[in-house]
C-alpha cells in the first residue's frame, strides 16, 4: 500500500488507493468501495476524487475501515482532507504546517519544510541577493538593517542558514556566492507559500509609496477595458516583458541594491454582457 505521508492532496491519495486496489482485485469497483465505507451512492467517491465533491467529517470517518489506516496514518488523512479542502491562504497555511509536522525527522520532510519556509517569507530572496553582492563579514545586525523594511539579526542569520541548507548559496573565502540550484516543491506547497509571498510583496509595494522617495521607485496603475482576447494579449505582453527584465538583470554585473518588481493584472468588475441589455 502506498505511503500516505508522501501525499499533500487527499484526492490524489484516494485515486491511487482505488487504482492499487483495482489492480490487485479486478472486482474492486467504486460501488464496492462505497459499500465498504457505508456510502449510499457509488458515484460519491469518484466525484470526491475529481474535486466536484468534498468530504464531510462524517464521511472521513466512514472511510477509515475501507482504507485500513493506522491511528497515525488516519490522523494524517484527516489533516490531509482539511488541507485539500481549506479555503483561504491562512487556513491552508495552518493545515500545511500540521502536515509538515508528521515524520519531522525524515530527510524528505525536512527538505519540504525548508522549501516552504523559503517561499513563505519575502526577505529570503532578498537576503540571497544581498549577501552575495559583496564580501560578507558575518555582521547579521548590519545585514538585517540593510533590508527595507529591516528584519531582525536573528531572522537574517536564520535566512542565511536556510539558504545554505537549501543549496541556494555557498560559502566562499570572503562571503557567499549564489548557486544555480532551483527549488522543486509540489504544487500544493508552492500555492500556499507563493500566495503568502505575493501578499507580502503587495504590502511592501504599498509601504514604498510613503517610505521611499518617488525618485527611487516607480509605482503606477492602468485602468483599461478589455475583451477576453485583449486580456490574453496583455497577459502575454506582461510575461514577455518579465522575461526581458530577467535577462536585463542577469546582464548587470555591478548591482548595488535589491528591488522588487511587481506585476498585477486583475478584474475590478464582473463580465458585462455584450449585444445590448435584456
Amino acid at each position: 500500500m502506498r505511503d500516505i505521508f508522501g501525499y499533500l492532496n487527499c484526492r490524489d491519495f484516494l485515486r491511487d488507493f482505488y487504482q492499487e486496489q483495482k489492480a490487485a482485485n479486478p472486482a474492486f469497483s467504486y460501488q464496492y468501495f462505497a459499500r465498504k465505507a457505508g456510502f449510499r451512492s457509488k458515484s460519491f467517491l469518484p466525484h470526491v476524487i475529481e474535486g466536484t465533491r468534498n468530504l464531510s467529517r462524517e464521511a472521513v470517518f466512514k472511510l477509515r475501515p475501507a482504507l485500513k489506516l493506522s491511528d497515525k496514518a488516519f490522523a494524517y488523512f484527516c489533516d490531509l482532507v482539511a488541507f485539500t479542502q481549506a479555503v483561504g491562504p491562512e487556513e491552508r497555511k495552518h493545515h500545511l504546517q500540521r502536515l509538515l509536522s508528521y515524520n519531522a525527522r525524515n530527510p524528505a520532510r525536512v527538505l519540504l519544510r525548508s522549501q516552504y519556509e523559503f517561499y513563505a517569507e519575502w526577505y529570503h530572496n532578498t537576503v540571497r541577493l544581498l549577501v552575495t553582492m559583496g564580501p560578507f563579514d558575518g555582521n547579521y545586525g548590519r545585514l538585517a538593517r540593510q533590508l527595507s523594511p529591516p528584519i531582525t539579526p536573528r531572522q537574517a542569520r536564520a535566512s542565511v542558514r536556510l539558504l545554505l541548507r537549501l543549496g541556494l548559496i555557498r560559502k566562499t573565502t570572503n562571503g557567499y556566492e549564489q548557486t544555480d540550484s532551483h527549488l522543486t516543491t509540489g504544487d500544493e506547497v508552492r500555492s500556499v507559500a507563493v500566495s503568502r509571498f505575493h501578499n507580502q510583496s503587495l504590502e511592501l509595494a504599498k509601504r514604498s509609496i510613503d517610505a521611499t522617495p518617488s525618485s527611487e521607485r516607480d509605482v503606477s496603475c492602468l485602468v483599461v477595458d478589455l475583451s477576453s482576447d485583449g486580456f490574453q494579449r496583455v497577459k502575454s505582453e506582461v510575461q514577455a516583458f518579465r522575461k526581458r527584465l530577467v535577462a536585463l538583470a542577469d546582464s548587470d554585473k555591478s548591482p548595488s541594491r535589491v528591488y522588487h518588481i511587481g506585476f498585477q493584472l486583475f478584474p475590478t468588475t464582473q463580465p458585462v454582457a455584450q449585444g445590448g441589455s435584456s
